[in-house]
């Protein structure tokens, strides 16, 4: 959500232009014969992300009714050419990660292991220092929904310029920079709301308390192994490199007289993400994923529920909402959907679907661009929104 379209832009959630279609799924057999008129405005909006905002690639993958396809435009490697890798190709998950964390916190709250409103400090006893907050009235709903006031730590990483693509962070170097400063508010202080991925680091621990195994181990056995993500995986500590196909991710970078430039930041360590984004997939299987969710395969419907009580995100530029690990988007063709997104250094992705009252996907789509938004480029961030919506939104 805010943090993850832009952290430090929206601070909430090309050598060739190529457009092309493939398809998602199984085979083409199983699959209608293509719907230009779906495609075409799916397409100009993406188109647009590369053409006018000067991204390096965009990516659309899309179910809408019993079609499923994927449209790129732009490249994924501006060294060769090579075009966007379609919904299989690997990206790094980063908030899309909190969704997931999410979904194991409220599976534990349904054995009985976690309650949403026991305070963190009956789980955590003297983890968060006095000065950082208070853990007797931060709740485990607070972490979930960002309205515990504990202070981002990625706020305070190095900016885009300053990256050190390689540093490795502890975990506890990771609570220490979110613990050196005080509460941004009281938990839970009506109308309050801020991103914390510190939050997050702590729900991971949380996890691994009740459970005795990591969170990690926690995510793929309740999560990736349930709802079929086949091709989503945790890198390990060092790993740099992520798996192929990918797409290469980039930084863009103002530079004196208005131009950017571009640098190459597909190598990278994750680990200042921890629980709150650490983990690599790919679009089907957030597809998938979501779908699982959605649809009741991994929450019972009461949980769900829970999940998708929602607080106001106080941006003017969005109609989002945030729930316990789950967003909301208010489309502005009418209706609702519901997803995230992740931004981390080179990959960008947001995630919605449109179900209906049983859970059955009518709509939905994952958009991806290999780059990253920083203050140059804010319109590809708003025209990625813009590329979702179109997507969402029922083409009469």
């Amino acid at each position: 959500m805010p943090h993850a379209i832009a952290q430090r832009v929206l601070p909430l959630f090309t050598a060739a232009f190529v457009g092309c279609a493939t398809l998602i799924g199984s085979g083409a057999a199983d699959v209608p014969a293509r719907d230009h008129a779906l495609e075409r405005p799916i397409q100009q909006a993406l188109d647009r992300m590369t053409r006018i905002d000067g991204l390096p690639g965009a990516q659309a993958s899309v179910i809408d009714g019993g079609r499923r396809f994927t449209l790129t435009s732009g490249v994924g490697d501006r060294e060769t050419g090579a075009p966007m890798p379609g919904d299989r190709g690997y990206l790094r998950g980063a908030s899309n990660m909190k969704s997931m964390v999410g979904t194991v916190i409220l599976q534990l709250v349904g054995e009985g292991s976690v309650s949403l409103d026991a305070p963190v400090a009956a789980y955590l006893p003297g983890v968060i220092p006095t000065r950082a907050g208070d853990a007797t009235k931060i709740k485990i709903r607070h972490l979930m929904q960002h309205t515990s006031g504990l202070h981002n730590h990625s706020e305070d990483l190095p900016a885009e310029a300053e990256t050190t693509p390689f540093k490795h962070y502890t975990r506890q170097e990771v609570l220490d920079i979110g613990f050196a400063k005080p509460s941004d508010f009281e938990p839970g202080e009506n109308g309050k709301w801020h991103y914390s991925n510190t939050g997050y680091v702590l729900l991971g621990m949380v996890i691994e308390k009740v459970t005795g195994h990591p969170w990690r181990d926690e995510v793929k056995t309740r999560v990736f192994d349930r709802a079929g993500m086949s091709d989503s995986y945790f890198p390990a500590d060092y790993e740099y490199r992520i798996r192929s196909p990918h797409a290469r991710g980039y930084l863009q970078l103002p530079i004196p007289g208005g131009e950017m430039a571009t640098a190459d930041i597909t190598e990278t360590d994750t680990s200042s993400g921890d629980a709150a984004g650490a983990g690599n997939t790919t679009p089907r299987d957030l597809m998938r994923f979501y779908t699982a969710l959605l649809g009741d395969r991994l929450l019972k419907p009461e949980l769900l529920a829970a999940m998708k009580d929602v607080v106001s995100v106080p941006d003017p530029r969005f109609a989002l909402a945030y729930g316990l690990g789950l967003g909301r988007f208010t489309l502005p063709c009418g209706g609702e959907a519901w997803g995230n997104g992740g931004n981390t250094d080179g990959f960008q992705t947001l995630t919605g679907f449109v179900v209906d009252a049983d859970g059955r996907v009518i709509r939905a789509a994952n958009i991806f661009t290999n780059t990253t938004f920083t203050e140059a480029n804010t319109a590809g961030a708003m025209d990625q929104f813009q590329a979702l919506y179109t997507a969402l939104c029922e083409r009469r």
